[in-house]
């Protein structure tokens, strides 16, 4: 049976992604952390934790990709089915996911866009 130390929970991941390529700043929104989330999910395995006595279980990509991450990284909801909670990611995983993320470019480019505020324009860009 797996050490519960060898797994973080999925929110802690995707915040520690966060400061990773957003050096200084925290992620206040879960739509942040679901966003990022779903990055995580293609760089690394994730798992399900039903009880804390259960070792984790690996989430299939098929059920990944049905789904969607809620409530910053805490839940994966799925179309007519219970949603999965305690999402956890293996820490001997996460530090090579963070590494491939923070070289990224594009990713963290549209990363920035669906989840950092964008300044209002002006009312000498609108023509006002």
């Amino acid at each position: 049976m797996a050490d519960e130390l060898d797994f973080i929970p999925l929110a802690r991941a995707a915040a520690l992604a966060y400061a990773r390529v957003f050096p200084g700043e925290s992620a206040r929104e879960m739509k942040t952390l679901d966003v990022l989330a779903l990055v995580l999910s293609t760089l690394m395995p994730l798992y399900q934790r039903e009880s804390e006595k259960e070792a984790p279980r690996e989430i299939e990509k098929a059920t990944l990709v049905a789904g969607r991450f809620t409530r910053g990284a805490t839940r994966l909801e799925r179309a007519g089915r219970p949603p999965l909670r305690f999402l956890v990611v293996a820490r001997r995983d996460l530090s090579a996911a963070l590494e491939a993320l923070a070289k990224d470019a594009a990713t963290i480019y549209r990363i920035s866009a669906l989840t950092r505020p964008r300044p209002r324009a002006s009312s000498l860009t609108r023509g006002v």
